[in-house]
């Protein structure tokens, strides 16, 4: 399914994709790239922030409470499940948008979104990346990256997805997306948002969506943060490694 913005159209109609055509999106080389670019940088950050861990976990004897192949079997499924849903709301976010969710790709969607998942919650893939990450932290047995780690991880995803994702909506949609914002939370959904997305209801008013075609940031301005916030997270990780190392 090919998507091509009429930036002339006062007011372009909303694309609404299947899930099928969301995950045929894949092929597309804008969102590839992106899933590609976002897998090899956060797998590799996500394992060595659970070795630490276990690093932790072994200094200080802590026993997980699964044992091996339970472990492994809940941990893959929650990783299987969490990278579905992300192709999901990737594919979604690409044809209903326009363009790739990541601005170092393509520069970003061009058209607000505010259908299907995202008129429930503003960051579904969040929701997809953190079911992966648990999953990696159970194979790993880790009580330390589950307990300790995994809460740090989901205030910088918040963090990181305010001051940097959201900014650049704002700057691109203006007020439609502080409308957007103050009516559909960040990642714990609603009732009412989820009973629009079942209905398949906008979350806000046709007159509300208009195409913008404001400047994207600078190549990998957005993604260059993300790996200095990746990178300092490791860092103050092994720091609490290290410090468990000479306390104990």
């Amino acid at each position: 399914m090919a998507y091509i913005p009429n930036m002339n159209s006062p007011n372009p109609q909303r694309i609404i994709p299947s899930s099928f055509e969301c995950i045929q999106a894949i092929r597309a080389p804008e969102l590839y790239r992106n899933f590609a670019i976002h897998l090899f940088v956060m797998l590799p950050a996500a394992i060595a922030m659970c070795a630490i861990a276990a690093r932790i976990d072994s200094k200080m004897n802590y026993v997980f409470p699964l044992e091996h192949p339970h472990t492994a079997y809940l941990g893959l499924s929650l990783i299987g499940i969490g990278g579905m849903w992300v192709w999901y709301v990737y594919g979604y976010l690409f044809l209903a948008g326009g363009g790739s969710p990541g601005t170092h790709v393509d520069g970003g969607p061009v058209r607000m979104v505010d259908t299907g998942p995202y008129t429930a919650i503003r960051h579904p893939s969040v929701l997809g990346k953190l079911l992966g990450v648990t999953g990696l932290g159970i194979i790993w047995q880790s009580q330390t990256f589950l307990l300790g780690f995994l809460p740090i991880l989901v205030i910088y995803s918040v963090v990181s997805n305010r001051l940097l994702q959201e900014r650049f909506c704002e700057d691109r949609f203006g007020e439609r997306y502080s409308q957007y914002r103050d009516r559909v939370p960040m990642l714990i959904p609603r009732l009412s948002g989820l009973s629009r997305w079942k209905s398949g209801k906008p979350a806000l008013n046709a007159i509300e969506l208009v195409s913008v075609a404001t400047q994207p940031p600078s190549v990998w301005q957005e993604f260059r943060w993300y790996l200095v916030g990746l990178i300092g997270l490791i860092v103050c990780f092994s720091g609490m490694a290290v410090m468990t190392q000479l306390t104990h």
